[in-house]
């Protein structure tokens, strides 16, 4: 009986708390934040109970990574990023100790310095990836979501196309006049 009871408080409270880490993540798609990261967090909660979850963990996470590879790849993209973790923590130390400030607090100025390091922790993390794999003659993770997106753009394409029937070209000789 017991045990009935506490897997249904530890399936409540995984839920309480994955629906509302998933929502601050949805937030900061919006919000300055690693919206993608909070997200793929939320899902990784759920996870732990639904299964459904399980599937949308690995997309959010997916994106995620994409996204730090993206910004990986481009040496203006890698600074801004880096530019922007650093200010959010600048910014969360301000809003932590500034009482002036609307809704101030250490527990706001602390989310927002966390978001800042999980930033700049996701930067260092693909720009380590991409060193490594140019260390080792690979091509870097931009260069694989690059010709991925480019795979899938054609086959995209290629299908639109069978899809459609293929056009003919004016004066070519399956064109009509």
């Amino acid at each position: 009986m017991f045990s009935g009871s506490a897997r249904l408080l530890r399936r409540i409270a995984v839920t309480v708390l994955g629906v509302a880490v998933l929502g601050v993540g949805i937030a900061m798609l919006v919000l300055p934040g690693p919206g993608f990261l909070v997200v793929a967090l939320g899902f990784f909660i759920l996870s732990l109970e639904y299964e459904w979850a399980r599937s949308r963990f690995e997309q959010a996470r997916t994106k995620a990574a994409d996204l730090a590879d993206q910004a990986a790849g481009r040496p203006l993209y890698s600074v801004f990023t880096i530019l922007f973790g650093l200010g959010m923590v600048a910014a969360g130390i301000w809003w932590a100790l500034d009482d002036g400030l609307p809704a101030s607090g250490p527990w706001t100025g602390g989310s927002i310095i966390f978001s800042g390091l999980v930033v700049l922790a996701t930067m260092v993390v693909s720009l380590w990836q991409a060193h490594q794999a140019r260390e080792h003659g690979q091509p870097t993770p931009a260069e694989l979501l690059e010709r991925r997106e480019h795979t899938e753009r054609q086959e995209r394409d290629g299908h639109q196309e069978r899809a459609g029937g293929a056009a003919t070209a004016p004066g070519s000789p399956g064109s009509r006049p």
